[in-house]
């Protein structure tokens, strides 16, 4: 089984006290490997914040192992240097080169960690960040990452919430997540019709490939939060519209192409 190497920071100050490190480190230790066949072995963990941003995740910190690391503001009105020093660590092991990291994964909404990403990039490495829904779709996070994982989809809820939501079912009113669902719709589906456009009208396009095509946009993987939640639901509604034909190929395998517009 082939071995990749993962370090993951955490700005303290910038996530929420209900973020669940077990589900974060579940869905990055079974998924987003090209090989099935790989293994992520997370060889960094630092969390840097303040005392009081410290203590509400310090149980979780310590029972992952992280190296937690005190960041005080330097004066009452002056932010502290989280992002400065967690960018200069992931920096150093650029330079030293051990370990080689394969994948660096930030859990940050602080747009100033675009600076490292985008230069972690540079050497060819491979950059998660994981951050708020509201700034998941910033031009500057999609264009300085590999991949966008929604913080939100990794926060244990609380008693009082889980309840209420309880309590509301089968009254018939709409749930509070719809408005989200139809914007993400409308988002995946404009995504999509994108993709579509710039394909050669005359040229059959493997739908996997067309998957790809489409994630490249989609970086935050908003699909699995619209109501499609796959490509291929997607694509059936892209074929319902007479945007695209499809067919077969010779090995069975699936392919699309544009119908040109009238």
């Amino acid at each position: 089984m082939k071995r990749k190497n993962n370090a993951i920071y955490v700005d303290l100050e910038n996530i929420p006290a209900s973020l669940d490190l077990k589900s974060l480190f579940d869905e990055l230790t079974l998924k987003h490997n090209t090989n099935p066949d790989e293994e992520n072995v997370f060889v960094i963990k630092l969390a840097c914040g303040n005392a009081a941003s410290i203590k509400k995740l310090e149980k979780q910190l310590a029972e992952y192992n992280f190296y937690i690391r005190d960041t005080p503001s330097i004066t009452t009105n002056y932010k502290n240097r989280a992002d400065l020093i967690i960018s200069l660590e992931a920096l150093e092991t650029i330079i030293i080169q051990s370990p080689i990291i394969d994948r660096y994964v930030f859990i940050t909404s602080d747009s100033d960690f675009t600076v490292i990403m985008e230069t972690l990039r540079k050497y060819g490495k491979e950059v998660y960040l994981v951050t708020k829904e509201s700034v998941s779709d910033k031009p500057i996070f999609n264009n300085s990452c590999d991949e966008i994982l929604i913080m939100e989809s990794f926060q244990t809820k609380p008693k009082t919430e889980e309840s209420k939501t309880s309590t509301t079912k089968g009254k018939g009113k709409e749930k509070p997540e719809s408005n989200n669902t139809k914007r993400n719709d409308k988002l995946v589906e404009s995504i999509m019709k994108k993709v579509i456009d710039s394909l050669d009208p005359d040229t059959w396009l493997l739908v996997s490939l067309m998957g790809i095509k489409f994630h490249q946009m989609d970086k935050s993987r908003t699909i699995e939060r619209s109501s499609y939640k796959t490509i291929g639901n997607l694509i059936l509604k892209m074929e319902k519209d007479n945007l695209i034909e499809r067919k077969l190929n010779d090995k069975g395998h699936p392919e699309v192409k544009p119908i040109p517009k009238q």
